[in-house]
């Protein structure tokens, strides 16, 4: 039989119920946390990474030379980000008057946009 001043086991239950509530709240706020603030996150991850994606457009340009994709490479736009905070959108036929894209082969443009 249990005596009824024996109150260890439900002091243990009680402390690790309140345990799995306060464990529940804290992943909620962190899981908040990350998703309210996203973006800076984002940026801060971001920047240890590497952000800038000019390596990528210069291989994309150069490769639609390779094909011959005369209104991909001289009308389309695309997003070139050069740091955190600073993108343009271009298309390769100007992007090789830039400092960055003097790599880039060029296409003769003249009546295709």
């Amino acid at each position: 039989m249990i005596k009824r001043e024996d109150k260890r086991g439900l002091e243990m239950v009680i402390s690790t119920v309140i345990l799995i509530i306060l464990g529940v709240v804290i992943l909620i706020a962190v899981i908040f946390l990350f998703t309210r603030s996203s973006t800076s996150f984002g940026d801060k991850i971001n920047s240890f990474l590497g952000f800038s994606n000019v390596d990528s457009i210069i291989g994309n340009c150069n490769n639609l030379v390779n094909q011959e994709s005369k209104y991909e490479y001289c009308c389309v736009r695309k997003t070139v980000k050069l740091s955190l905070k600073e993108s343009l959108d271009i298309s390769c036929a100007n992007a090789t008057a830039k400092s960055w894209g003097k790599t880039i082969q060029q296409l003769n443009c003249e009546g295709v946009c």
